[in-house]
């Protein structure tokens, strides 16, 4: 499964090479976007305080599957409005992760651009049935800050490395490697990566879905 997942920047990569009509640009705000996505958790995180059962000595599975909703409205000038939420199950554990803001962004030149987005966000980790019956939970909101760049390497290819954090009960914070490629004028592919930390513990996460331009 792992290996799978490994490899499908690399083939969305090829078709995005050979499809692709239209140039992308660093400076487009305006966009929705989703698809599937791969989420692995440490094992320090599923044997951490947040779901460890310490009385039964009981962990959640380390591996889950979901989806992913997000978009971008460039309303005025160089200022969007985005948001995005990301849900991931397996059996009885769900993981959901909201943001919404308001971003400022700044174009360099033709191929690169700086980005940054204030805002809230949303984390939800549950477990709603364990060994003992107890329903476990961890549900906080807080402040969310996050700031990146937009870069093209080629015509069709652009890349969005961004590093965000937010201020939970334990800080949140995400490096995240994302990839477009253009398949038309209005239509790209998305090929995302990011690893998280909460506290100490940690997951990565894997995304592969569909951009349209707008």
């Amino acid at each position: 499964m792992k290996t799978t997942l490994l490899t499908l920047p690399v083939l969305t990569f090829i078709l995005g090479s050979s499809l692709a009509h239209a140039q992308l640009s660093t400076s487009e705000f305006d966009y929705i976007s989703g698809g599937f996505q791969y989420t692995h958790l440490s094992h320090e995180f599923t044997s951490s305080h947040y779901f460890d059962n310490d009385t039964q000595k009981y962990t959640i599975a380390d591996s889950m599957a979901g989806a992913y909703l997000k978009g971008s409205w460039n309303f005025t000038h160089r200022l969007y409005v985005s948001g995005k939420m990301e849900l991931s199950k397996r059996n009885q554990m769900s993981l959901t992760h909201q943001m919404a803001g308001v971003g400022f962004y700044q174009p360099l030149n033709q191929s690169l651009s700086f980005y940054t987005t204030l805002g809230v966000a949303h984390l939800n980790l549950e477990q709603s049935e364990s060994i003992s019956h107890q329903k476990r939970q961890y549900n906080e909101s807080g402040a969310s800050a996050e700031v990146g760049v937009r870069f093209i390497p080629l015509d069709n290819w652009m890349i969005e490395p961004s590093y965000r954090i937010d201020q939970l009960e334990d800080n949140f914070s995400e490096f995240r490697v994302g990839n477009v490629f253009s398949v038309s004028n209005n239509m790209n592919i998305e090929a995302n990566f990011s690893y998280s930390t909460i506290d100490k513990y940690s997951m990565v996460n894997y995304q592969l879905g569909v951009r349209y331009v707008f």
